[in-house]
């Protein structure tokens, strides 16, 4: 027992018999990966020389057996889904049919660090090697893990700023106007190439007009879907079977008026390049007279008031309107003086002759215990507003001087895109500092660790520091562009204004007021923003502040009906 004989087997080396019946070692089965994330001149010239590199070196080697090149062009790198010649060659690789794996860089192969780590361990338990060229990596030595992750990283960063930038950019556009538009499978329009504007199709705007007029005269859309099927209509898609949706669809775009809202949706992860609706997430912008209308405002104004009446029939039993946010004017802007909560519309007495729509702090509704605050009358509300945008605004030119100085005065000035440049370049050169040192722990294995990590861990934690002033700066900067905006809309709005305003439009009451302030049953404060955008906390926890602000305005309106006075003020906050 004590003399043990260890006898060591050695892998057994596979051969293959060539042309002449001698046999030789077998040939790695080899294939490469490359991939550009655009579709410009310069990207293409790279895509080229990558895959013409790749082929000459695999061929070259008389070891090597070429399997294909797998390439991908004008794809991100952050998310593997939609990549077809990336996941057609993992399923190679599961299939046992490569060895090898040649690739540009860690950022070509994937940017997501979740993603990359586990396509390397899998890989490596089928035996598949991946060779990173600019990193001079092999992924089969295990001690490597520890560097990719924070290559990876590295490069996930990367991605992500160039999401934020891209984000910047596009929002910048939107913010001066300079639309972005999808034509696609749009009834009634097509996109001219070289103005990049939205042109009329006469044929479909036929349709489109035809959709209107059938509506505005009673017409309902399930039915509307059974005439247009009837004469063979086609919708912007092609098809002849029409559905309630895209009529409702069709019925709400303000694109049919000659307007453009942008950024309806919005991309909330840089990694799996989710679309959500733009629910309150970030600015929106809206672009009156932007192209050439198929239907005049007058006609669609009248649809969106025919779409609220239908949809009134269908609130439920509870009645409290209040819960379908922004169907009305005061949908989610009233706060209560006293607690902070936004009111809700509510009936009082419904379906009796003393029925009427009052406004209603929602803690007082959950239980008089969380507010005591008196409801206010609906209609005492909208004679005032109404009131108060005449007075104010159309027949008082003085307030658009007065908001004119008083945005000049809060205007960001140029200094905040002299510092976001500044702050951008300050960052990439502690990126360029970051990549230095990883590429230091490559060459140098005796670096010690705890040094090594010391030194990124302050990198890392300086260029989060610094992305968190860059946002801030960015914000600052589209806090601008959003008070000009709506300086904008409000002129525009006045200058079409030839009459006192008779009806309380949404959209149009929004432009001017930011917020409510209902202090008691017969008082009420109009507040319009001029400095900064309020999260509703933040109002919130500021509304005492606010309610007492000098007024630029006062005025006093009697409802006989109710026997009810409401005296209102408006404050610039």
């Amino acid at each position: 027992m004590q003399n043990k004989q260890v006898k060591i087997i050695k892998p057994v080396m596979t051969f293959e018999q060539n042309a002449s019946g001698d046999f030789i070692p077998s040939k790695k089965r080899v294939c490469a990966y490359c991939r550009v994330s655009t579709d410009n001149v310069e990207q293409k010239t790279s895509y080229d020389a990558q895959v013409d590199e790749y082929t000459k070196r695999i061929l070259s080697n008389p070891t090597w057996q070429m399997v294909r090149i797998y390439a991908d062009e004008g794809l991100s790198g952050t998310s593997t889904k939609n990549r077809k010649e990336f996941n057609a060659m993992i399923e190679a690789s599961r299939n046992g049919e490569i060895d090898l794996i040649l690739t540009k860089s860690i950022s070509r192969f994937t940017r997501n660090t979740v993603d990359c780590l586990n396509f390397i361990r899998e890989l490596r338990t089928l035996g598949v090697e991946i060779y990173f060229e600019k990193e001079n990596i092999y992924s089969s030595d295990t001690k490597v893990d520890f560097l990719l992750t924070i290559m990876s990283s590295i490069a996930q960063e990367e991605a992500r700023n160039v999401s934020e930038n891209v984000k910047w950019n596009i929002r910048k556009r939107f913010s001066e106007g300079d639309p972005v538009v999808n034509n696609k499978r749009f009834l009634g329009y097509t996109r001219d190439k070289e103005t990049k504007q939205l042109v009329p199709i006469p044929e479909q705007a036929k349709i489109v007009q035809e959709i209107f007029a059938l509506y505005v005269s009673g017409i309902g859309p399930a039915k509307i879907c059974q005439l247009l099927q009837a004469k063979g209509y086609k919708t912007g898609a092609g098809r002849t079977y029409w559905r309630n949706s895209t009529i409702n669809f069709i019925l709400s775009n303000e694109k049919y008026c000659g307007d453009l809202i942008m950024q309806k949706t919005i991309t909330t992860d840089y990694l799996t390049h989710k679309r959500v609706k733009n629910d309150n997430i970030a600015p929106k912008f809206h672009v009156e007279d932007n192209h050439e209308p198929i239907i005049d405002r007058e006609t669609f104004l009248l649809a969106q008031k025919i779409k609220e009446a239908r949809a009134l029939q269908t609130v439920g039993k509870d009645k409290n309107l209040s819960k379908y946010t922004y169907r009305y004017p005061f949908s989610g802007i009233i706060i209560c003086h006293e607690c902070g909560r936004t009111l809700k519309r509510r009936y009082w007495n419904y379906g009796t002759p003393s029925a009427r729509v009052m406004q209603q702090c929602g803690g007082y509704v959950e239980g008089k215990h969380n507010c005591r605050a008196k409801a206010l009358y609906q209609e005492s509300i909208e004679g005032a507003s109404l009131q108060m945008l005449n007075e104010v605004f159309w027949n008082n030119p003085q307030t658009m001087e007065l908001l004119e100085e008083t945005f000049a005065k809060n205007k960001v000035q140029s200094e905040h895109e002299v510092k976001l440049v500044a702050l951008e370049k300050e960052k990439s050169e502690l990126q360029s500092q970051l990549t230095q040192l990883v590429d230091l722990k490559i060459s140098t294995p005796d670096l010690p660790e705890e040094v090594f990590m010391k030194k990124y861990q302050a990198l890392n934690g300086q260029i989060r520091t610094k992305m968190n002033d860059i946002n801030a700066t960015e914000k600052q900067i589209m806090i601008k562009f959003q008070k000009e905006s709506k300086l904008s809309q409000m002129k525009k709005i006045l200058a079409k204004q030839t009459k006192p305003f008779e009806d309380l439009d949404i959209d149009v009451f929004r432009t001017f007021i930011y917020r409510i302030i209902a202090v008691s049953r017969t008082q009420i404060v109009f507040c319009i923003s001029t400095d900064n955008e309020y999260s509703d906390a933040e109002f919130s926890a500021r509304r005492y502040e606010f309610s007492i602000l000098p007024a630029i305005a006062n005025g006093t309106i009697h409802m006989g009906k109710y026997k009810n006075t409401l005296k209102y003020r408006v404050a610039l906050i």
